[in-house]
């Protein structure tokens, strides 16, 4: 019986934490009149990032919202090439990317493919980096390490739920190491320094 009101009460406090966690954070993308589009974003809950890129991942507007500030800003796409363009809100731990499709004489928000990306997780233990990516879409995860000089040293893919490695830097010189870390579409850029 004790087992049973653990697991319940567990469940609870798991739930509460992923709702308390996804009403903390709104952002609204809509198209207003012709090719404007309004973001807005409210109730933020650490500093986050507002990006604009093309295709091409080049920043088209880049702005930071601190911690319990909020933003209303309206694009005017009009004087920019048509073709596909994201908004990208990015906190410490996590992305949401949505993509807008400018046209001739439109702007579309496409909000079924909106993609939400979680950061992995990144401990170091002496000389053992733990990596945990959570990948609750199961799309392509890919893990890149390569040294200061750019040798890559690991390479793995894997497409499970959870993807877990142990990167043991014993033997290897003291210095910055990158790990690119890929999520379907996304790729984060962790720097783990051993000494």
């Amino acid at each position: 019986m004790n087992k049973i009101i653990k697991k319940g009460l567990l469940s609870v406090a798991l739930l509460a934490t992923v709702v308390a966690a996804q009403a903390s954070n709104r952002i609204i993308v809509k198209g207003t009149e012709a090719k404007k589009v309004e973001i807005s974003l409210s109730d933020v809950v650490s500093a986050e990032t507002l990006t604009i890129k093309d295709v091409q991942n080049v920043a088209l507007f880049s702005e930071n919202v601190k911690k319990g500030e909020s933003l209303v800003k309206t694009f005017d796409f009009s004087t920019i090439a048509t073709g596909l363009y994201f908004i990208e809100l990015k906190a410490e731990n996590r992305v949401e990317v949505t993509p807008v499709l400018i046209t001739e004489n439109s702007v579309s928000i496409l909000s079924e493919s909106v993609k939400k990306y979680k950061a992995p997780h990144i401990s170091l233990d002496g000389s053992v980096a733990k990596v945990l990516v959570n990948n609750f879409s199961k799309e392509l995860v890919k893990l890149t390490l390569v040294d200061d000089n750019g040798v890559e040293l690991l390479k793995k893919e894997s497409k499970d739920l959870v993807t877990y490695s142990a990167l043991n830097f014993e033997g290897l010189a003291s210095g910055d190491y990158t790990l690119y870390t890929s999520i379907g579409d996304y790729s984060f850029v962790d720097t783990i320094t051993i000494k």
